[in-house]
């Protein structure tokens, strides 16, 4: 039987002023040592709102090791791939939403309700197709983060989700990031973001605490569930960030699938 493939999907809230974790401290948790180290088990890591200090981290320490880190960036804030040597990138891609943020753009004015903010904001994706030494499959992984503004969500969820469609063709994708849709109880435009996510299957099964929004998803086509977690509670700390709700504003969701 083939290795189960675990991931974990994360954003580092470089981009909340509330979060004050030292991005480049960020390379102390647990599944980003096991990633970066390519320990036995070790995540593929899909990270969203990664800083500049984390960026440069990322780059120097998977200079010096076995795994691979793509980014993607815009100005102190990126996406980021980390991958253990268990699977070796035969192919990768990145891009900003740019055809998508147009038409939200548009859709924005034609509704009246323009969030400057969010429209200057380019967001991004990145692709990268894999060979799983272990298991002698062929995989895609994607990351991204979606925009919280309803007019530009539902263009890029529906790029994305295509993107990973297409690549379903040819083999098992996962689809992992930062969506800023509820799980639970979706409303106004997060109903149709919700109904485009639901063209893969969500793997996430693990519910967050009382009180708190789970936004954050691993969606894919070819595999099937094993497990699922939040590290949530003292599970996470780091210097001055004495447990996972301090770290960060979002949970790391972390993921075990095997082969369909």
């Amino acid at each position: 039987m083939a290795p189960d493939v675990r991931v974990v999907t994360f954003n580092a809230a470089a981009g909340n002023p509330r979060i004050t974790t030292r991005q480049a401290d960020f390379l102390r948790l647990p599944f980003y040592r096991e990633a970066l180290e390519s320990n036995p088990g070790a995540p593929l890591l899909a990270l969203q709102e990664v800083g500049d200090e984390q960026a440069a981290a990322l780059r120097r320490t998977a200079a010096a090791r076995n795994g691979r880190v793509l980014q993607m960036r815009r100005p102190k804030l990126g996406n980021a791939l980390v991958i253990p040597d268990r699977y070796l990138v035969l192919s990768h891609r990145r891009g900003y939403y740019v055809v998508p943020q147009v038409r939200g753009i548009l859709d924005g004015l034609v509704r009246r309700r323009p969030n400057w903010r969010q429209f200057g904001e380019l967001r991004m994706w990145i692709e990268a197709r894999l060979r799983d030494r272990h298991a002698g499959r062929d995989l895609t992984l994607l990351t991204t983060h979606i925009s919280a503004d309803g007019s530009l969500k539902v263009p890029q969820t529906k790029a994305i989700v295509n993107r990973a469609r297409a690549a379903a063709a040819r083999g098992p994708v996962i689809l992992a990031g930062d969506f800023n849709v509820p799980a639970r109880n979706p409303r106004g435009r997060d109903v149709e973001a919700a109904a485009l996510i639901a063209r893969l299957r969500d793997v996430g099964t693990a519910a967050p605490p009382r009180g708190r929004e789970n936004i954050d998803y691993v969606l894919t086509a070819g595999f099937e569930p094993v497990s699922s977690r939040l590290w949530t509670g003292d599970s996470l700390s780091l210097p001055g960030s004495p447990n996972a709700e301090t770290v960060s504003d979002h949970y790391a969701e972390d993921d075990v699938v095997r082969y369909r």
